[in-house]
């Protein structure tokens, strides 16, 4: 048995429960404590008094084997047996994977199971997954690192938080994102949940190479932004590029946005008029036009591609004009309702809805598709058994139907700071000199740092204000309600 193999049966466990969570939720199955972490085994001890950390540790196995040294041999050997002790701890998993497995006979398919860590931790140095499993007593904690030119090594911890502990903080932290008020609160409520979830971890992932941390959300953490999470000094972002996956299977890793902003197409569609339960989104003509290049204007717009505004944004059109396009931008109101995501829907120039059926339709066009920027409702946190799905349902079904990556809200944004963010975002990813997580935390980071000022105005779609004009407040944007709302789903880089 290969070390693929070895690592398959270690990882397949949760990546079935990522995948049957994402078909319970779409339908698709047709298609705190102080931390003690997890006891380390006699050669998880030898192993870390050695090296310090497991990252160090497959770090000195990919050198060993670039350099073909005398000592690989041993390494490989020590890993062997690392990924031996993982594959037992893994049996822990199995009873929580029986009780969360719906009837669905496509479940155990051999292709879903061959979705590894392995392919996200070794896409670009210094990159590591972080799979939190919340159970009903503790969070069990997942870290994934390189180890080798193609291999991955697992670490587990455990923090003994229980499931109403974590929903409870988790609301009150949602609560005080969407009121910018007092950051003190923010910050001490922010700091509880970094205890739980990155704490455990911090000896490894503050190795100096690590730059990129990707996580793979259960339960009530996918309400959290991963990247406002505060250590006492420094918020994550201000750390690491951070990202979120679905689940490893269901991520493509393998491809880049071109360097020349030339080769980069953009389809921009957007609604501005009101429609019975929508106000107007006024500021929606100048956004498309500040990111499109308009022929003959080259002092306009940051991309080229083409636009389309109200009546002539429809599924038809959008249908017909994917084929091409790099990024899909999408500025309209939208619809996420949670536990029907068959309801979900964005709404179109002539007010229909295109409703998630319409979207599983354009797998057929998206091929070029490599990043969808769409709008995401606010959406409250339900009781305390909510999964929190809602939160990526809809970029599910273009994740599945070609795009290789989303960006999306986790709440109502405002105009004027995302306007700012999203302005840098467009211009931080035109140099070429940034992957597209790199690029989003760049205009968190300068929103964190600045002093400039937002508006009382929220909206419920990816309107971003980039033109001119917003009336202010007295109000810093450095607060994570302004910067912290976007999330990156799926290919980061």
């Amino acid at each position: 048995m290969g070390f693929s193999d070895k690592l398959l049966e270690a990882q397949q466990v949760l990546e079935l429960l990522k995948i049957q969570e994402l078909r319970d939720f779409t339908r698709n199955a047709r298609a705190g404590g102080k931390t003690s972490g997890i006891a380390l085994a006699r050669i998880e001890e030898e192993i870390l008094n050695k090296y310090g950390t497991l990252i160090v540790f497959g770090q000195q196995v990919y050198e060993c084997e670039q350099k073909k040294c005398s000592t690989l041999s041993q390494l490989r050997d020590q890993l062997d047996v690392l990924t031996q002790k993982f594959q037992q701890d893994t049996n822990a998993f199995r009873k929580t994977l029986q009780d969360r497995l719906a009837k669905d006979p496509a479940l155990l398919e051999p292709e879903q199971l061959r979705s590894t860590a392995a392919k996200i931790v070794t896409t670009e140095p210094g990159t590591v997954l972080i799979y939190p499993l919340v159970l009903k007593d503790k969070i069990r904690i997942l870290l994934a690192s390189r180890a080798g030119e193609k291999g991955v090594v697992f670490r587990s911890f455990e923090t003994p938080v229980n499931q109403l502990q974590l929903w409870k903080t988790v609301n009150q932290f949602r609560t005080q994102l969407c009121s910018p008020e007092d950051l003190r609160e923010v910050k001490a409520t922010s700091k509880q949940l970094y205890n739980w979830l990155i704490q455990p971890l911090e000896k490894e992932i503050k190795d100096k190479n690590v730059h990129h941390l990707v996580f793979s959300l259960d339960r009530s953490t996918r309400y959290i932004p991963m990247a406002a999470l505060f250590d006492g000094q420094q918020y994550l972002v201000e750390r690491y590029s951070v990202s979120t996956i679905l689940n490893a299977g269901l991520t493509d890793v393998k491809e880049r946005l071109p360097h020349n902003k030339q080769e980069i197409r953009v389809l921009a569609m957007g609604v501005s008029k009101a429609f019975p339960g929508f106000n107007a989104l006024s500021n929606v003509p100048n956004e498309l036009a500040t990111i499109i290049q308009q022929s003959g204007k080259a002092q306009q717009g940051i991309f080229p591609g083409s636009e389309f505004l109200n009546e002539n944004f429809t599924f038809s059109s959008l249908r017909d004009n994917l084929t091409g396009n790099k990024i899909l931008h999408l500025a309209t109101h939208g619809k996420f309702e949670s536990g029907r995501p068959e309801n979900s829907y964005l709404l179109s120039g002539s007010g229909e809805p295109l409703t998630v059926d319409k979207i599983q339709t354009l797998g057929n066009y998206m091929s070029d598709t490599h990043l969808v920027v769409l709008s995401a409702c606010e959406t409250a946190l339900g009781g305390v058994d909510a999964d929190g799905l809602e939160m990526s349902g809809m970029s599910f079904y273009f994740l599945t139907n070609g795009a290789k990556s989303v960006i999306a809200s986790l709440w109502l944004v405002n105009d004027a700071s995302t306007s700012q963010l999203m302005q840098q975002f467009y211009q931080n990813l035109s140099t070429g000199q940034m992957t597209k997580t790199e690029a989003l935390r760049q205009a968190q980071l300068a929103m964190l740092k600045s002093n400039s000022q937002g508006s009382d105005s929220n909206r419920s779609s990816v309107n971003y204000k980039l033109g001119h004009g917003e009336q202010s407040i007295s109000r810093n944007l450095s607060h994570p309600y302004y910067w912290a709302p976007f999330i990156l789903i799926g290919n980061g880089w």
